[in-house]
């Protein structure tokens, strides 16, 4: 339409131009040019369109129903648990409350000590201390009179000695308590102690080894079945011990003999310790200890001396 009205007023010029040029044709009216140009309009619009046809959408008297697929959502899988390390945090550790410990405590004696299975003479003598001989303590009886050592000799490994002429290396004071063994029971005789006399025989040697035997003379009724000899080389500063359960003698190299025991009032050669290096002219502190029973048991006897090969 709007097309339309663009060409009217060209064909209505061109009509009036062709009527003044042309004379003796009659015009139509202008209502009748109007209808005319706009029926030649719209056949030739007519004509330049193509006719196209729209589907028809006729539509269905049945309903189908079109299934919706509904997907539920997927689970998520569970993690792995994986071990994830840690920045190192400080562990709190409680506060403990610090205890003293004591050092070690090493113990002498200024005069030779027996050395007791318990804190007493009721107790029987398993070893010696002797003068320059050194043992670690390790504890202390009850009335502090009395001391646990590791036994310098191999009767026992530990034993008990008297402080009467201990000297002390370290605070034995702060030394623990040590419950003592079960006194032994107490008879109506008192066991006798023996009496002896030591003495130099002499140094001897074979083979390497050196040696110096010793005599003991009994002063006591009781006969003699066992015996123990320590001997320190002062000078060396080494100590040799030997017990035995007969009283062997060996002169050079000509060979052992020994007695079985030593009647009261006899008297014995005895061999002591053997050292691997010469030892005359140097000081020996010798300890010599006598029982009556084998093993060191029964009443015994103890005698210490300084002697030189």
């Amino acid at each position: 339409m709007l097309r339309l009205k663009r060409i009217m007023p060209l064909l209505m010029l061109i009509v009036a131009a062709l009527a003044c040029v042309i004379p003796g044709i009659s015009l139509p009216g202008a209502d009748v040019i109007s209808t005319q140009a706009a029926e030649t309009i719209i056949a030739g619009l007519t004509q330049s369109v193509t006719d196209t046809s729209l589907p028809s959408v006729i539509p269905s008297a049945t309903m189908t129903f079109t299934p919706t697929l509904i997907y539920p959502t997927p689970r998520v899988p569970s993690e792995t648990p994986t071990s994830t390390i840690l920045p190192d945090i400080p562990t709190l550790t409680p506060e403990l409350i610090a205890t003293f410990t004591p050092g070690p405590v090493e113990i002498r004696v200024t005069r030779p000590t027996h050395c007791r299975s318990g804190p007493g003479k009721a107790y029987e003598i398993v070893g010696s201390m002797l003068v320059g001989m050194s043992a670690p303590v390790i504890g202390r009886d009850p009335t502090g009179e009395y001391w646990y050592i590791s036994n310098p000799y191999v009767f026992t490994e530990y034993c008990w000695v008297w402080g009467e002429y201990a000297v002390f290396d370290g605070d034995h004071l702060l030394l623990p308590v040590v419950t003592p063994p079960p006194t032994p029971t107490s008879t109506a005789t008192t066991a006798p102690v023996i009496d002896f006399k030591l003495e130099k025989q002499g140094m001897h040697s074979c083979s390497g080894a050196y040696w110096m035997n010793v005599v003991i003379t009994s002063e006591s009724n009781d006969v003699l079945n066992s015996i123990n000899i320590v001997m320190r080389d002062t000078v060396k500063g080494v100590t040799r011990s030997v017990t035995y359960n007969n009283f062997p003698v060996t002169n050079g190299c000509e060979g052992l003999t020994w007695v079985e025991t030593v009647p009261g009032g006899g008297a014995v050669t005895v061999t002591g310790p053997r050292f691997d290096y010469n030892i005359r002219g140097n000081k020996m502190q010798v300890t010599v200890t006598v029982c009556s029973e084998k093993d060191l048991k029964g009443a015994c006897g103890m005698r210490a001396t300084n002697l030189k090969p």
